[in-house]
C-alpha cells in the first residue's frame, strides 16, 4: 500500500511553507492550538514471535515477500520451511500444499482468523488468493495457534493468510498490474478508507488472465517433436470487502468476498490431434465476522461464517449421451465458533467450541445429497515458570453424517491431546537460545469424495488417525557483530505416523475403491536461515534460506513393489534461498528454489521418475564416484539395503578418490 502521491506533495508543500513563514518572521508568537488529537488505545492480542513459540512457526509479512523476491501465493509457499506445494497446469492451476508428508487433507487453512475448509475433496485452492492484496502468509504447525481460536485451526499444520488490514488514520489507494509470459495479466486495485471513529473500510479487487499455451516435448517412439498446450485459457474475476472497528478492549472484524473463473482443461495428451471440448467453471461466496473482546483477565471470542461454492464441469463429446458429460457440484457451510480464557498468575485456560453444518448436492447417483455436521470442543491451559513455557490442548471430535441416496458413514468420536514445551536456555537482549518439543494427534474424518463418490467411495471407511512428534531449537542474535544486524537460525526434527490412512486401488480396468489399508511413516528435518548484515550506512543485505529433508514412506504392504520407497511427488530434498540489496536509490533481489527427484507412483520405475528442480540435486558437475554413489544409496532405499549398499558405496568412492589422488 502507499499514499496518494498527490495528496503527499500538497501536504508536504504546506508544510514548508508554513515552516518558512515561521522561521523568517520577526515577532514569533506562541501558538497555543484550539484543538489537539485525544490519546487513541487500541487493544489486541500481543504476537508471539515465531522464534519464541513451543512450535514451529513461520511467517512471510509484506517486507518479507518483497525482500525476497516473491511473486506469487504459489512462489511464497515454496519459501516456507516444510511445505510441499503441488501445482496442477501452472498459472491460475489449482495449488494444494502438503506439509510435513501428511497430505493436503491435514492442513488448515485460516482466512483471517476463520479457517476454511472443503469437505469435497479435503483441500484448499490457494490460486484463489491474490498476493497484491495479502498482508501475511506464514506456516504454524501442531497447533501454533493462539490459546482461545476456532477449533478447527488446530491441525497438523495450518496455513495462516492475511489479508490487508483496512486503515483507520488515512485513506489508502493502490492500483496496479502484473504481466508475465503465455499470455499472463493481472490488473489489480485495493482502496482503504476510514468511517468515523475507529472504524475503516477496504475494498479490493483483481481480473486474472492466462493463455497458458506452454511448450512441450512428445515422446512417440523414436520420433520426438515440440508442442505447445491448447486449451488452457483460463481467467478469474475476485472481489473482496473488509471491515475493521475498533472497541474498547476488543476488534470487530468483517468480511465479504467472491470469485468467479473459468478454465478450459487441456487434458491428456494425444497424438496428431489437439482438439478439446471440457470446460470447467467455479463460482466462491463467503460472508465471515470475527470478534474478540477483553474484560479484565477474561477474554471472550466469536465468529461465523457461510460459504457457497459450485462447480460445472463439461465435456462435449460424442462418446457420451447426449453428445456431452455434465457434472455439476453445490456445496453450501455454515460456521459457528465462540469461546471464552481467563488468566491467573502464570496459568491461562480458554474453552472453545465449534459447530458446522456442510451440505453438498450434485447431479451425480451416489452424492446428489450428503451433508454433516461437526461439532467441535477444545480446553486448553497455558502454564509460563521463567523461562519454561507449557501448553496442554485436549480436542473433542463429534462428526455426524446424511446421505439421502445411500448408507452413510456411522457417527465418529475421538479425543485427541496436545502437549507442547519451550524453554529458553539464554534469554538476553541481544541474544535468544530455546529448545521446543511437542506431542500431537490428530483425527481426519473421510471427505465427501472419499466416501460418496461414484465408483470410488466407500460408507465403511475409517478416520485417520496420526501422531507426530518434535523437536528443535531456535537460535536469534541481535548485533553479534558491526556488520551483522541480527542472525536467526532454527532446525526442527519430526516424525509421523499415519494409521488406517485412507487410499484408493484399482478394483478393476475401470472402477477403483478407497479403503483404509495404508499405513504411511514420515520424518525429516526443517532448518531456516535468516541474517541482515549492513556493509555500508543506509544499505542492507538480507539473506534467507530454507532446506527441508523429509522421507515419506508407504508401509502399506510389507514385500510389495513400493514398499518402503519415497512416496510420490515429494521430493526427499527442496528448499530456497535469496539475497536481496537494498540501497537508498535501489532494491534488488536473487532468488531460487530446488527439489530433488521426484516420481509420479510409488513404484519407482524409470518411467515415472521426475528429474530434480536444480543441476546440484542431479549430480551435474561432481565427480563421478560421488554421482554412483548417489545413485546406489536411492536404489538402496527401495530395497531396505541402504546400510550394505551405502558402505560398499562409501568404500568404492574411497578408493576412486585414492586413485585420482594418486
Amino acid at each position: 500500500m502507499r499514499r496518494c502521491a498527490l495528496h503527499r506533495g500538497v501536504v508536504s508543500a504546506i508544510g514548508l511553507w508554513v515552516g518558512m513563514v515561521y522561521a523568517t518572521a520577526d515577532n514569533v508568537v506562541d501558538v497555543v492550538p484550539s484543538d489537539t488529537l485525544g490519546t487513541a488505545i487500541v487493544v489486541t492480542h500481543r504476537p508471539v514471535a515465531s522464534w519464541r513459540s513451543a512450535t514451529p512457526a513461520f511467517t512471510l509479512d509484506t517486507l518479507a515477500l518483497r525482500q525476497r523476491g516473491v511473486t506469487d501465493v504459489g512462489d511464497a509457499l515454496r519459501r516456507l520451511p516444510g511445505v510441499n506445494l503441488r501445482d496442477y497446469g501452472g498459472a491460475g492451476g489449482l495449488k494444494t500444499v502438503s506439509v510435513r508428508g501428511l497430505g493436503a487433507a491435514h492442513t488448515a487453512v485460516s482466512f483471517d482468523g476463520m479457517p476454511m475448509s472443503d469437505v469435497r475433496s479435503g483441500q484448499v485452492d490457494f490460486s484463489r488468493f491474490t498476493l497484491e492484496n495479502l498482508s501475511g502468509l506464514g506456516v504454524a504447525m501442531a497447533d501454533h495457534a493462539p490459546l482461545l481460536s476456532p477449533v478447527s485451526t488446530l491441525a497438523a499444520a495450518q496455513i495462516v493468510v492475511q489479508s490487508v488490514s483496512p486503515d483507520t488514520a488515512a485513506t489508502h489507494h493502490h492500483v496496479g498490474l502484473t504481466h508475465g509470459a503465455f499470455g499472463t495479466a493481472e490488473p489489480y486495485f485495493n482502496l482503504s478508507s476510514p468511517l468515523g471513529h475507529s472504524s475503516a473500510l477496504s475494498l479490493g479487487g483483481d481480473f486474472h488472465y492466462g493463455r497458458n499455451d506452454y511448450p512441450f516435448t512428445v515422446f512417440n517412439g523414436v520420433a520426438t517433436h515440440r508442442e505447445k498446450r491448447q486449451g488452457s485459457r483460463m481467467q478469474a474475476w475476485t472481489g473482496e470487502a473488509n471491515f475493521v472497528k475498533y472497541l474498547n478492549g476488543g476488534r470487530l472484524t468483517a468480511k465479504a468476498y467472491y470469485q468467479n473463473t473459468h478454465r478450459r482443461l487441456p487434458g491428456i495428451v494425444t497424438l496428431y490431434t489437439a482438439d478439446n471440448h471440457e470446460r470447467l467453471a467455479e463460482q466462491t461466496a463467503l460472508a465471515q465476522t470475527m470478534w474478540r473482546q477483553q474484560f479484565g483477565a477474561f477474554e471472550l471470542m466469536g465468529g461465523g461464517k457461510f460459504e457457497w461454492a459450485s462447480s460445472h464441469y463439461q465435456d462435449i463429446d460424442g462418446q457420451y449421451p447426449g453428445g456431452r458429460l455434465v457434472q455439476q457440484y453445490y456445496r453450501r457451510e455454515w460456521f459457528a465458533t465462540t469461546g471464552v480464557a481467563y488468566a491467573f498468575g502464570p496459568f491461562k485456560a480458554a474453552y472453545a467450541v465449534d459447530l458446522a453444518r456442510r451440505t453438498m448436492n450434485s447431479n451425480q447417483q451416489t452424492d446428489s445429497h450428503v451433508g454433516r455436521t461437526s461439532l467441535l470442543q477444545a480446553l486448553s491451559l497455558n502454564y509460563t515458570l521463567g523461562r519454561l513455557t507449557a501448553t496442554g490442548r485436549l480436542a473433542a471430535h463429534l462428526h455426524h453424517d446424511n446421505n439421502t441416496a445411500a448408507d452413510r458413514l456411522t457417527d465418529t468420536r475421538r479425543l485427541t491431546p496436545m502437549v507442547s514445551l519451550a524453554f529458553a536456555a539464554v534469554d538476553k537482549p541481544r541474544s535468544h537460545v530455546s529448545l521446543r518439543s511437542f506431542y500431537q494427534e490428530l483425527y481426519r474424518v473421510p471427505t465427501f469424495t472419499e466416501a460418496y463418490y461414484y465408483h470410488l467411495g466407500s460408507q465403511t471407511l475409517k478416520p485417520e488417525l496420526t501422531r507426530q512428534v518434535g523437536i528443535g531449537a531456535v537460535c536469534r542474535f541481535e548485533r553479534p557483530a558491526p556488520w551483522l544486524t541480527s542472525l536467526v537460525f532454527t532446525a526442527d526434527g519430526w516424525f509421523n505416523r499415519v494409521r488406517d490412512r485412507i487410499v484408493s486401488i484399482p478394483y478393476n480396468l475401470y472402477v477403483w475403491r478407497t479403503m483404509n489399508v495404508g499405513k504411511t511413516v514420515a520424518r525429516g528435518m526443517d532448518l531456516t536461515l535468516e541474517a541482515r548484515l549492513r556493509p555500508a550506512e543506509r544499505w542492507q543485505l538480507v539473506v534467507a534460506a530454507n532446506h527441508t529433508l523429509q522421507a515419506v514412506e508407504d508401509r502399506t504392504l510389507p514385500g510389495t513393489i513400493g514398499y518402503g520407497c519415497q512416496a510420490a511427488y515429494t521430493p526427499m530434498h527442496s528448499g530456497a534461498a535469496s539475497l536481496a540489496c537494498e540501497t537508498p536509490w535501489v532494491s534488488l533481489s536473487v532468488h531460487t528454489t530446488y527439489a530433488s527427484e521426484r516420481w509420479s507412483t510409488n513404484d519407482h520405475t524409470p518411467t515415472t521418475r521426475r528429474g530434480p528442480l536444480s543441476p546440484l540435486q542431479s549430480g551435474q558437475g561432481l565427480p563421478r564416484p560421488a554421482r554412483r554413489l548417489g545413485q546406489r544409496f536411492r536404489q538402496a532405499i527401495c530395497r531396505g539395503e541402504t546400510l550394505p549398499y551405502a558402505r560398499s558405496g562409501l568404500q568404492t568412492f574411497g578408493k576412486s578418490l585414492l586413485v585420482r589422488l594418486r
